[in-house]
This record gives C-alpha cells, structure tokens and sequence, in this order.
C-alpha cells in the first residue's frame, strides 16, 4: 500500500501566457495504490506552492523559517497517511480479508479524516449499495465458484435495491436492519404481488437476494436481527409452466429458409446448438472453435464452475462447417429470446402454432393462459429441450446430468418436461426391450 502527496495546481498560466508557480494556496491530494486499485482523495490541507517540496520524497513541506508551521503541518500529512492506511485495512479485518473498493473507500476515508472519526450510521441499503460496488469491484464471489459474480445476478440485485427504494417510496414504511422483520416480510411480499404485479417466482428472488445481503451484514456485524433466518422469511417459489420442442419441431425450425435475414438465421443456428448441446446462453454465447477438440466440447460452466464435456453432434458440426468452423456470433440474451420468437412464429413452423395452457401466481391470484406455443420459446427452451429429448430417447439421467451438469436425479427430473403419457410409452418400451431380451436368452 502507497500512499503519495501532491499538489492539485502548483502551476497556473499567467497574464503573459506563460506558466509560472501558482501565488495561491492550492490543495494537497493523495494518490492511493492498493491491490491494483489507485485512486485520488483531496485531503482538507492547502499551502502555497512556494512552500511546497516537490523533488525529495515523500513530498511534504519545505524545512524553512519562512514556512514556520512546517513541522506540524508534516506531521499532519503523516497522520493523514496513517488514517488513511489503518481505514484500508480495517475495513479489510471487518470483511474476512475483502479489500474496498476506491467508491467503498472514500465515505470511511473522510469520516476518519474529515470528520474526526465520527462515523455515521450503517443503514440497510447503504450496506446493500456497498455490497454492490464490492461485486463490481470482484469483491464478492459466488460462494461455491468462488469467482465473481455474474453481471446477470449484479443486475438481479440492482432490481431488487430498486424496487426495496421503490417500496419505501410508495408506502412510507422505513426499512433497515431492526425493521426487517415477518411483518415486513408479508407487507413488503403482498406489495410485490399486489401493487407490482408480479410473479410468485419475481417475488422469491427479490426475498432470496434480501437475504443474502442480510446473512453477508450480520456476519460482517452490522446486523443483529436474525428475524430473516426464521421458518416463516421463505423464498417463495412455484415450478414454472415451461415447454421444450420436440425432434420434429427442431426439424422445422431447422428447415426454415432464413438466407433472406441474416439476423435471424445466427439466431436459430446458435439455438439449434444450445439445443444439441444442452449448454446455458451464458456458456453458448462464450464458446469458441478452440473449446472443441476431437470432436468434443469441453467447457467449465460459468454459473457452477463446473468442468462439462459434450460430444459434438451432428447437428452443430454442419452449422459450424456453415460458419466455416467458426460458431455463429451470439447476441445479447435479451435480444436473441426477441429475435427467437420471430424465428419460431414463421408460417412454416406449424407446429408451433398450436395453443398451450399455462398457469401461474402473479398478482397474488393464480392466472392460466391459452397462448400459441412459439411465444414460450427462450434460449433456456434449448437447455431443456436438449435434456428432454435425450431422456426420452433412452439415453442414461446420468449421462444426461454429466453434461447438463444437475447434482442430483431429483433435480434434473423436476427440471424436464415429460408428461404422464410420455412416461407411460417409455415404460411400454422396456417392457418390450425385456420381452425380446428374454426371448434371446431362451433361445440361447
């Protein structure tokens, strides 16, 4: 950790058009490097630049008779230089050894500097606020990764602190660390469903996120309500209504003639991949040619960190040899889901037009829809479809789970789409597998 003085204008032009040493008393700042971090704070200090040494370091004031403060000024300077260490790395020793960020930093530098040590209150959202910046700053990393968050679960968050000040708005109710309790739980819950519209789900990761901040406050010591950690402060959730396409369906898809917009052809191409390869948009859209040797991907997922090998089919060996070995260049998930639907609507994909029932809580009530099945697909379709299809397709769930990357059979099963019949026709199937098995075995 360095710290250095300097001063912020020594020179100025003068009337003549030249620079000459500024007559003027200018302020002192600091220049503050600290694990790869630099930053500038101005300290409360200024002096005439005439007195100033700029050439000998660390730079401080002149020795001299016509600057007769100058050794309670350097030792001022000293003290700063001190302050401002000690505040570094304190707050380091506070927060299980995560250095602050130069934005985190600066209110701490000027309560200890500025304002005399006297230190202001931690709110909740200023905590939640300093959280953030951590997570930008690579502060905060995903606790069974142990890599930086994603810029998807930064923007989680930021909706969520959004909508928190949003609440406080809207309903005069105070939120911080004492009053988040059950009674802000239900209110705050009912809020989202009734005022906000949202969706159970919606509801649940505003909850989860809530929590998170909380646990990372209390462990830090700046909260010691635990009312959040009771049975009853639940992530709300609900198994949503999804689809995936089946083999006949990709097929149509596939067949569409898109040479007339190159837009949407990247965009179906790249979906028949994640469908073939049952990969998530954020491993998708980061692929590359050099991720795939000898006919196989080998990739480490971003959201688990978990190293996955799929084998290429031969699917994504004809697109690729379309992009001339290179893969189609992702968009932005939100507008490959939009550019998707457009893809999936087009009059040839017939099957896609029929009507699907879905239902869900938002709002607080329980809603079915009837909506044209194109309307459903997302990226995530692909994932899905991908797990689906090989599950009905007899390929082993652990097979399937060694490249989806589910931990266990209970999750990957609640996470495909098979419906009663389906399961009843692969049943059918290994009783007439068994059947002509045992016929062999007799015979032999």
């Amino acid at each position: 950790m360095k710290v250095s003085f300097y001063l912020a204008r020594p020179v100025i032009i003068g009337e003549d058009g030249k620079p000459q040493v500024n007559p003027n008393p200018t302020v002192i700042y600091c220049r503050i490097c600290y694990l790869g971090y630099k930053m500038k704070y101005f300290t409360p200090e200024n002096i005439l630049p005439k007195f100033w040494n700029s050439k000998i370091k660390p730079h401080r004031a002149k020795e001299t008779t016509k600057f007769p403060e100058h050794p309670e000024f350097n030792k001022r300077l000293d003290n700063i230089e001190t302050d401002i260490k000690n505040t570094i790395r304190k707050y380091a020793n506070d927060n299980g050894g995560t250095y602050p960020t130069p934005n985190q930093i600066k209110p701490l530098l000027d309560i200890a500097i500025k304002n005399g040590g006297k230190v202001e209150k931690m709110t909740f959202l200023k905590y939640f606020n300093d959280y953030m910046e951590r997570c930008k700053a690579g502060g905060v990393t995903n606790y069974k990764t142990k890599k930086p968050l994603s810029g998807n679960t930064l923007k989680a968050y930021k909706t969520t602190y959004n909508m928190i000040e949003k609440y406080i708005t809207d309903t005069r109710k105070p939120v911080d660390f004492e009053t988040i309790n059950m009674d802000f739980y239900n209110h705050f819950n009912d809020y989202l469903a009734k005022k906000q519209d949202q969706s159970l789900n919606s509801i649940g990761k505003h909850t989860k996120i809530i929590k998170t901040i909380l646990t990372a406050a209390t462990e830090n010591g700046f909260n010691t309500n635990l009312a959040f950690q009771s049975r009853g402060f639940v992530t709300a959730s609900e198994e949503a209504d999804t689809i995936y396409l089946a083999d006949w369906e990709l097929k149509e898809i596939a067949n569409l003639d898109l040479s007339e917009d190159k837009k949407l052809d990247v965009v179906r191409d790249l979906f028949l991949i994640g469908c073939n390869t049952g990969l998530r948009f954020s491993d998708l859209s980061t692929l590359t040619p050099a991720q795939i040797i000898d006919g196989m991907i080998t990739i480490t997922q971003i959201k688990t960190g978990k190293p996955v090998v799929i084998p290429v089919s031969e699917m994504v060996t004809k697109i690729m040899k379309k992009y001339n070995g290179k893969l189609p260049e992702a968009r932005s998930n939100q507008k490959m889901n939009e550019y998707l639907k457009d893809v999936c609507k087009a009059e040839k994909v017939k099957s896609l037009k029929s009507l699907v029932s879905i239902t869900k809580t938002k709002g607080g009530e329980v809603i079915t829809e009837t909506v044209p099945k194109w309307k459903l697909v997302s990226t995530h379709t692909a994932r899905r479809s991908f797990a689906t299809n090989e599950y009905l397709a007899g390929t082993p769930s652990l097979t399937i789970m060694a490249i989806t990357g589910h931990k266990t059979e209970k999750s990957f099963l609640k996470y495909i789409k098979v419906t009663p019949d389906q399961h009843a026709k692969i049943l059918q199937g290994i009783w007439a597998d068994r059947k002509e098995n045992e016929g062999k075995r007799i015979a032999i």
